[in-house]
């Protein structure tokens, strides 16, 4: 049986309000992990589960083929957008509250998980498994 690795992308991570009656957006950004290249050159498949419950924002797994990278290494490989307020039955609103699996391909160094324009919900989880 072949061994797996799961690493976690981002923790649970949940929108806060300011307490002040307007609504904040913001950007989260998950620690790097090694990606499926780093251990194994010949690696290049990596599996991505994400799950989601009420979120608006855009989860966007990143990458880099650097092994120090800067803020600018970083490029997207795949983008989950969820928007809680879009129209039932919408890819936005259905995507705001699911598990979400999907492979990227690539031989990356690191990757990483970031939420872009976070406005409600909770992330539970973004994980990495190779």
């Amino acid at each position: 049986m072949a061994q797996t690795t799961t690493l976690i992308l981002l923790p649970e991570t949940a929108w806060t309000n300011n307490n002040q009656g307007t609504a904040v957006v913001y950007n989260v950004y998950g620690n790097q992990q090694p990606a499926a290249s780093y251990y194994l050159s010949s690696q290049s498949l990596q599996t991505i589960n994400i799950s989601c419950l009420g979120v608006t924002g855009n989860v966007t797994i990143e990458a880099t083929l650097v092994s120090s990278p800067k803020s600018n290494d970083w490029f997207k490989t795949y983008q989950l957008v969820c928007n809680s307020t879009a129209t039932q039955g919408s890819q936005p609103y259905i995507n705001s509250n699911a598990q979400i699996f999907t492979n990227i391909t690539g031989s990356y160094v690191w990757m990483r998980a970031t939420i872009y324009d976070f406005s409600a919900g909770v992330v539970q989880f973004v994980k990495l498994a190779y």
